[in-house]
C-alpha cells in the first residue's frame, strides 16, 4: 500500500481542504486489508464497501487527457525490484531482479447530470531476469480495475452497477502460502449497490456475483463462484458521530470436489467518530458464521461461529506528520481447509519532509490459524514485518520512489517458515 500523499496533496495543504483529503487517504489505509488471494465477502470488506457507498462519488478529478466529454487520467511507472527469496522458501532461497512496467487509466464520463460512467484499468507486467519461467504469462490487471455506472433515482436513491476485475500473481498477498513463487489468479466481482440517502439516515444494499479462477493448475481446487449479499444502515447522531449496523451473506460453490461448499454470514454494529479536528476513530464488531457441507474430499469438517472486530484510528499530528493504527480479528475462506482465522495489527506513518519529499513507514503483525482435522495438517503461523519508503517529486510530471520491505513468517509446520527482503526503485510519470 502506498502511504505517501499524492502530488496534489503534497503541493497544497490548506487547513480545511488538506485535512479532509488527508483523512480520506488515512481511512483508505486503515480500512483496507492487505490484498488477499481470497476476495470473498468478510467483515472488513463488507464494512469498507458500505463506507465507500455512503461517500458521494461526484468528487471532481483532475484529468490530464481530454477526449470530448470523457476525462482520462493516464499515469505510468517503471519499477526495478530486487528480492532475496523469490519462492518464499525456508531452504534453498533464491534471489532475482524483476522489471515491472505499468500503465494506469482512470476515466470519467458524466453522461448526464444524474448519470456517470467510470472506467479504471491498470496494466502491468513482470519480467524476471534470473527465473524467466516466472514471467507474467499475459498481462496483470491491478485490483483497482473496474467499470461502474452511477444512476440517481429521484435524488434519494443512487444505483451503482459495477464490474471489478483483477489478474494477480504475487504469492506474498496470501499469508498462508509458503514455497510458492507464483500464484496466478483471476478475480471478478459484478453486481449492483443501492444507496438510499435520507440525509442523516443512510441505507446501503448490495449484490455481487464473484468468480475466482486459478491460472495455475496447482491451485485449481480454489476455483469457485459466490453469490454475495450485503446490507448496511447508518445514522448520523451528530456532526462528529455516526453509528449503524451492517451484515453480509454469501453462498460459496467450489467447481471441483476438494473444498467444501458452504454459506457464510456476518452481522454487527459499527461506530465512526471524529474525536477532534485531527483524529478519527472507527469501531466494528459482531458475529461471524461459516457453515460447510461435506461434499469435498479435503477432510475438513469444521465450522466457524464466533466474534469479529476491528478498531482503526487515523490521526494527523501536524501538517507534516500523520499516522494510522488498525487492529482486528476475522475469518476468511482457507486455501485447502474450510477457513482461516486471522488476528492482525497494522501501523502506517507518513512524514511530509517538504513540498518535494515524502517519507513513509509501515509495520504489521498477522496471526493465522487454519481449521482442519486429524486427516490433514492445518497450519498455525505468525507473519510480521515492515517497510520504509521515500518519494521525490522531480518535476510536475516525474517522480521517483525508493522502498524497502521485510516479511518474516514463522510456522508450526516443517519447512513452511521463511523471510524475504525486497527493495524497489520506481520511476513514475504522469502524462
Amino acid at each position: 500500500m502506498n502511504l505517501l500523499f499524492s502530488k496534489q496533496e503534497s503541493a497544497h495543504f490548506d487547513r480545511a481542504g488538506g485535512i479532509r483529503r488527508v483523512f480520506l487517504l488515512l481511512f483508505a489505509c486503515v480500512t483496507a486489508i492487505s490484498a488477499s488471494a481470497q476476495e470473498s465477502i468478510r467483515p472488513s470488506s463488507t464494512e469498507s464497501g458500505a463506507a465507500d457507498a455512503r461517500q458521494q462519488n461526484d468528487i471532481q478529478s483532475t484529468y490530464n487527457v481530454k477526449a470530448g466529454p470523457v476525462g482520462v487520467n493516464v499515469t505510468s511507472s517503471m519499477s526495478v525490484e530486487a528480492t532475496d527469496n523469490v519462492g518464499l522458501s525456508q531452504t534453498g532461497r533464491e534471489g532475482d531482479l524483476i522489471l515491472r512496467p505499468e500503465i494506469d487509466f482512470d476515466s470519467q464520463w458524466k453522461v448526464s447530470q444524474l448519470n456517470t460512467l467510470r472506467f479504471s484499468l491498470g496494466l502491468a507486467y513482470s519480467k524476471y531476469l534470473e527465473h524467466s519461467n516466472l514471467d507474467t504469462r499475459s498481462v496483470l490487471l491491478n485490483p483497482g480495475s473496474q467499470l461502474s455506472f452511477d444512476m440517481y433515482l429521484g435524488g434519494v436513491v443512487r444505483l451503482t452497477f459495477h464490474d471489478k476485475f483483477a489478474i494477480l500473481q504475487n504469492p506474498i498477498d496470501e499469508p498462508t502460502l509458503s514455497n510458492v513463487a507464483r500464484f496466478d489468479r483471476f478475480q471478478n466481482s459484478a453486481g449492483v449497490t443501492a444507496l438510499v440517502d435520507l440525509n442523516d439516515l443512510k441505507f446501503v444494499l448490495g449484490y455481487d456475483h464473484f468468480d475466482f479462477r486459478s491460472l495455475n493448475s496447482d491451485f485449481d481446487t480454489l476455483n469457485r463462484r459466490e453469490e454475495q449479499f450485503s446490507a448496511s444502515a447508518s445514522l448520523a447522531l451528530s456532526d462528529a458521530v455516526t453509528a449503524g449496523v451492517d451484515g453480509s451473506f454469501a453462498l460459496v460453490d467450489y467447481l471441483l470436489d476438494y473444498n467444501n461448499n458452504g454459506t457464510t454470514w456476518t452481522a454487527g454494529p459499527f461506530v465512526e467518530a471524529t474525536l477532534s479536528t485531527y483524529t478519527k476513530l472507527r469501531l466494528t464488531g459482531g458475529y461471524q458464521s461459516m457453515r460447510f457441507d461435506d461434499n469435498g474430499t479435503s477432510g475438513d469438517d469444521t465450522n466457524l461461529g464466533g466474534w469479529y472486530g476491528s478498531i482503526a484510528v487515523a490521526q494527523r499530528l501536524n501538517q507534516y506528520w500523520s499516522h494510522t493504527l488498525s487492529l482486528g480479528r476475522e475469518a476468511r475462506l482457507g486455501l485447502d481447509v474450510n477457513f482461516t482465522e486471522f488476528m492482525y495489527a497494522r501501523y502506517h506513518a507518513n512524514w511530509r519532509v517538504n513540498s518535494r519529499l515524502n517519507a513513509g513507514f509501515e509495520a504489521f503483525y498477522e496471526d493465522a490459524d487454519e481449521s482442519g482435522t486429524a486427516l490433514q495438517d492445518s497450519e498455525h503461523s505468525h507473519r510480521w514485518g515492515g517497510g520504509l519508503s521515500l518519494t521525490w517529486k522531480l518535476g510536475s510530471k516525474l517522480g521517483l520512489s525508493l522502498r524497502y520491505q521485510y516479511v518474516k513468517k514463522d510456522s508450526d509446520l516443517v519447512l513452511r517458515s521463511y523471510y524475504q527482503n525486497v527493495g524497489t526503485l520506481t520511476l513514475n510519470y504522469d502524462f
